[in-house]
């Protein structure tokens, strides 16, 4: 499945240097690519135990029009986290909607440049991340 066959309401990656690609991984369990500008970036496996919520955030650019990507497991819940992007000189930081894919991952889209991501499982767990040049390994 390519990102042109994804349906993701309100996370515009046909717009941004984004895109993701979803297969099978070993056991046949669901698996998520993270690509900046056709470099791979990261691969997601679904497993059986707990994993990252958050797994990763990046920045990037394309056409002149920065934006960054955040990533992760869905909870056990299966409701997709409360997700916030942040830079060190700006007070107020900006919430993004975090959007469920393939039923066991999420992603989340803003435009601008930031340097941390924060994500918030329903109970009350937080994790944040330093949000990196896209194609910084």
């Amino acid at each position: 499945m390519s990102v042109t066959d994804l349906d993701l309401p309100g996370v515009p990656l046909l717009d941004s240097p984004w895109s993701l690609r979803f297969g099978r991984g070993t056991r046949g369990r669901a698996a998520l690519e993270v690509y900046n500008n056709g470099l791979l970036l990261d691969v997601l496996v679904a497993g059986p135990l707990s994993a990252d919520l958050l797994r990763g955030g990046r920045r990037g650019e394309r056409d002149g029009h920065l934006s960054v990507l955040a990533w992760g497991h869905l909870p056990p819940d299966g409701v997709p986290p409360a997700v916030w992007f942040s830079h060190r000189r700006h007070r107020e930081p900006r919430p993004a909607e975090a959007v469920g894919a393939a039923g066991t991952f999420w992603v989340a889209l803003a435009e601008g440049r930031y340097d941390h991501v924060s994500a918030a499982r329903t109970d009350g767990g937080v994790q944040r991340l330093r949000v990196r040049a896209g194609w910084s390994r």
